[in-house]
């Protein structure tokens, strides 16, 4: 794969059009539907480096605040009524006294107009957070035409699907300079998103011929010729 001659839009994000709908990708790893101003994000796996700490792995902290900070400012800048979370919103089930949901509470009080859905992940074991914090759960997937919104990228006779769950990344360049990249990845069923966890390994992806994939770095998105 090598990068295209496309360059990311000024405000950093790609225009992509599914089911007659116009999408915006983002370089900060969210997704923008602006008929509906709605926000998508996938995996954000929030706690997800204090689980690794508690088992005395030596991984950095602040990721959950530096990741909620990047989410506030795609709510700003996009002005989205409405944000959605493509499963695997924690990366283990919090308790009351777990240190970042208190920080979360009170990013989401900073927040308090947009509403938030989380369609349920594989990591997120249970209906809802130990305290309130104004998310709705939603099991299984979620309709929203054309769209049908999920955390694992099945097919669905409904519509395109828009899911998270594999974390896609594809390898670009040769021999020893190679890079591996995370990407939103525009396939026959649908469209996959990067995850947005900042702390996230990622799984190697086989476009198709037909597919479509954006390379995301930098804060910015670049679409990458397959082939």
């Amino acid at each position: 794969m090598s990068p295209s001659a496309e360059s990311p839009r000024p405000n950093n994000q790609v225009e992509l059009e599914l089911a007659g709908q116009r999408l915006c990708l983002r370089g900060d790893h969210s997704l923008f539907w602006p008929a509906r101003s709605t926000l998508f994000v996938a995996d954000t796996h929030f706690g997800k480096a204090g689980v690794f700490r508690k088992q005395g792995l030596g991984v950095p902290s602040g990721t959950t605040d530096a990741d909620l900070a990047r989410l506030g400012t795609a709510l700003a800048e996009t002005q989205a009524q409405r944000l959605i979370v493509l499963g695997d919103f924690v990366h283990a089930p919090p308790t009351a006294d777990t240190p970042w949901l208190a920080r979360f509470a009170a990013w989401r009080a900073q927040h308090a107009q947009v509403e938030m859905i989380v369609t349920r992940g594989n990591h997120d074991r249970g209906e809802r957070l130990p305290i309130d914090c104004d998310l709705r759960w939603h099991a299984g997937s979620l309709f929203d035409t054309p769209f049908v919104l999920r955390h694992e990228p099945e097919a669905d006779p409904r519509g395109p699907v828009l899911a998270g769950h594999v974390h896609p990344v594809v390898h670009l360049g040769a021999g020893r300079e190679r890079l591996r990249v995370p990407v939103f990845w525009r396939h026959a069923d649908g469209l996959m998103l990067p995850a947005f966890c900042s702390f996230a390994g990622g799984q190697r992806i086989s476009p198709a011929a037909g597919d479509r994939v954006f390379v995301v770095g930098d804060g910015e998105v670049v679409e990458a010729a397959i082939g």
